[in-house]
C-alpha cells in the first residue's frame, strides 16, 4: 500500500514538472506574435500619413491666384515709355551743366537735303513747344559752377527721362515727377555743357512705346535739321484741337 501511494506521488509530482515547463516555453512565442503585427501596422500607415493631394491648399491657390491677376493687370496697364540719351564731351574736364526736354505736338517738313550719296538730311518745323523737364548741376545756392576740369560729378555719360542724377537738381517741373512721355509726341533733349556746347535729340514716341529718334540741329524757330534719313512716318501733323464744353458761344 504505501508502495502504490509512493509511485501516485511520483507520478504527480513528474506531470506537475511538465505543465510547467510547457506554459515556460509557451509566453515568448505568443510575445512575438503580438509583436510582429504592431510593426506591421506602423510601416503601413507611414505611406497615408506622408502622401498629400495633388491639388494645392486654399491658400495656395489664392495665392495663385492673385498673382495671375496681377500679371494681367501689368498687361493691361504697361509701363510708360521712357528714354535715354547719351552726352559726349569734346573737350577733356567738360562736364553737363543743364538738361531740357521740350514737347511737340506734331511736325511739318520743310525740305530735304542730301548730305552724300547715302545721307539725307530733312529740315523739320515742330508744332508747339513746352518745356516738361529741365535739370541743372547743383553747385549750391551761393556758388557759381565750377570751372572747366573741375567739374568731373557732372560729367553724365547717359540721362534718363524723369531720373534725375546724383548731384543735379530739378528746375521742371519745381515738384514732383515729370509728366510720362506721351505717345504720338515729339520731344527735344537740349543738352547744354559747362564749355557751353549744346547737343539736340530729336524722338517721337510710337504707338508700341518704343522711339524714332534723330540728332537734330536748331533752325530759325522751332524748325530742326534732323540727320539723317528721316523714316517717313515719322512726320505727322498735330491732331486738331478738340473745342471744349466751356468754349461755346455765347448767346
Amino acid at each position: 500500500m504505501r508502495r502504490l501511494l509512493w509511485c501516485l506521488t511520483l507520478i504527480v509530482m513528474a506531470l506537475a514538472l511538465g505543465a510547467c515547463s510547457m506554459l515556460h516555453r509557451g509566453k515568448p512565442a505568443n510575445a512575438g506574435a503580438s509583436a510582429e503585427p504592431s510593426a506591421a501596422a506602423s510601416s503601413e500607415a507611414s505611406p497615408s500619413a506622408e502622401s498629400s493631394p495633388a491639388e494645392g491648399t486654399p491658400a495656395e491657390s489664392g495665392q495663385a491666384d492673385n498673382a495671375s491677376a496681377a500679371g494681367g493687370a501689368d498687361a493691361a496697364n504697361p509701363p510708360p515709355p521712357t528714354a535715354t540719351v547719351e552726352i559726349s564731351y569734346a573737350h577733356k574736364g567738360d562736364y553737363l551743366a543743364s538738361l531740357s526736354v521740350s514737347k511737340f505736338s506734331g511736325t511739318e517738313m520743310v525740305e530735304s537735303r542730301n548730305i552724300d550719296p547715302q545721307h539725307v538730311a530733312s529740315i523739320i518745323r515742330f508744332d508747339g513747344g513746352v518745356t516738361v523737364w529741365q535739370i541743372d548741376a547743383d553747385a549750391g545756392m551761393f556758388s557759381k559752377l565750377p570751372m572747366v576740369g573741375s567739374g568731373d560729378k557732372f560729367a553724365a555719360k547717359s540721362v534718363t527721362y524723369g531720373k534725375l542724377p546724383a548731384d543735379f537738381v530739378q528746375v521742371t517741373p519745381e515738384s514732383g515727377s515729370p509728366e510720362p512721355l506721351e505717345v504720338g509726341h515729339y520731344y527735344i533733349f537740349t543738352a547744354q555743357r559747362a564749355s557751353g556746347v549744346l547737343s539736340y535729340e530729336a524722338v517721337r514716341v510710337e504707338a508700341d512705346g518704343s522711339l524714332d529718334g534723330y540728332d537734330a540741329e536748331p533752325r530759325a524757330g522751332t524748325s530742326y535739321a534732323l540727320c539723317c534719313n528721316v523714316n517717313p512716318d515719322f512726320v505727322q501733323p498735330a491732331p486738331p484741337l478738340v473745342p471744349s464744353e466751356d468754349s461755346g458761344s455765347g448767346p
